[in-house]
């Protein structure tokens, strides 16, 4: 107990700096759920069509019934309700934490590690959705035994952010239709819940989504595409590279579905999904905690490098490279350590039936 006492009293005085810091900053993300939330109460399209750009707070590419989320806390005005907002991801990103099937110490290693790196650091200053996402990501891990859980999860990421919705595709590979159907049903009670009460504009979003999806010379973006665009590349061969990387990553998915075990498959999946999005932001990497949660678990220390690396104190010194090589080393190390496990099992299996007993 004085260890979870230390620990939270440094992650408190952690955040806390890391707020009151934020300056410009603080509430960015936050601002625009409450635009797309006003915008609805008074009766217009909660998309903003004439914004051609993404890079800053100015766009709002949700899907529509994310505002039903964000609703009560708009309602409270910018200051209480950007304090109860990230108030409420701080509470994801414990609870998410705290349901993580690994032992106790891994936990708490990566809720430390968590709360002292620059992606929590600055997604909740932001007020990004990420934290929402790291629970309902982590939910559906600690639910994988029953499926229903892991589609229902998969279902609500999707409806806060589309790139979720590849756990339902994940989970079609391995014939696990229960949660693909519990992931539809949800995921269309929700849509008819917000048509209901006037959430429209899909087709807005998606056109929304196109336009912001042409990010590759932003300079935070960090995805690979990005990245060798900065690196000097044409936009020509970085758009190719990105694509390459995607169907790269996806074949991955498909592949670690069918021969990967669940856990492994399933986290490999959490990671593809952020990875095949042609925007990634810093904050995005607080999902490899989960991943990183889980080689911790199979022994694999080194892991630890990863949040160790994304730490707040060490950000002058870190380049925005290190982002996409971590998400990518991350992808492969999972289903390559769960495929070294299976070998051994299967290697060590003959030999143990066939010592005398």
């Amino acid at each position: 107990m004085l260890l979870v006492a230390v620990v939270a009293l440094v992650a408190g005085i952690y955040v806390a700096f890391g707020l009151a810091t934020a300056r410009e900053t603080l509430g960015c993300d936050f601002s625009v759920y409450q635009s797309a939330a006003d915008r609805f109460l008074n009766g217009q399209p909660i998309y903003d069509l004439s914004v051609t750009k993404t890079g800053s707070c100015n766009l709002f590419y949700y899907p529509p019934p994310f505002v039903l989320l964000a609703l009560p806390f708009a309602l409270l005005g910018f200051n209480v309700g950007n304090a109860a907002w990230i108030a409420f991801l701080i509470a994801c990103f414990v609870v998410g934490c705290a349901v993580m099937p690994v032992r106790r110490e891994i936990r708490l290693a990566v809720l430390f590690a968590g709360v002292v790196s620059w992606p929590f650091i600055f997604g909740v200053r932001i007020g990004n959705v990420g934290p929402i996402l790291f629970l309902l990501f982590a939910i559906g891990w600690h639910g994988l035994d029953r499926p229903v859980i892991t589609g229902v999860a998969a279902a609500l990421g999707a409806m806060v952010k589309l790139q979720p919705g590849l756990i339902v595709v994940w989970l079609a590979l391995r014939g696990t239709w229960s949660g693909v159907i519990a992931a539809i049903a949800t995921a269309g009670i929700i849509a008819a819940l917000a048509a209901i009460v006037g959430l429209g504009g899909w087709v807005d979003m998606l056109t929304v989504a196109r336009a912001a999806s042409d990010a590759i010379d932003v300079p935070a973006n960090v995805s690979i595409g990005a990245v060798v665009f900065r690196l000097g590349a044409g936009s020509a061969l970085a758009g190719a590279i990105q694509l390459m990387f995607t169907l790269a990553t996806l074949v991955l998915v498909v592949v670690s579905a069918r021969r990967s075990s669940v856990q492994a498959g399933y986290l490999t999946a959490v990671v593809a999904s952020q990875v095949v999005s042609p925007i990634m932001w810093t904050h995005y990497a607080l999902v490899l905690l989960l991943p990183v949660a889980w080689l911790l678990e199979q022994r694999q220390w080194w892991a630890a490098v990863v949040p160790i690396g994304l730490a707040w104190v060490l950000l002058p010194f870190m380049p925005l490279e290190a982002y996409p090589l971590a998400f990518y080393a991350t992808l492969v190390a999972v289903p390559l350590v769960d495929w070294r496990r299976s070998r051994a099992s299967l290697t060590q299996t003959p030999l143990a039936a066939a010592t005398p007993r």
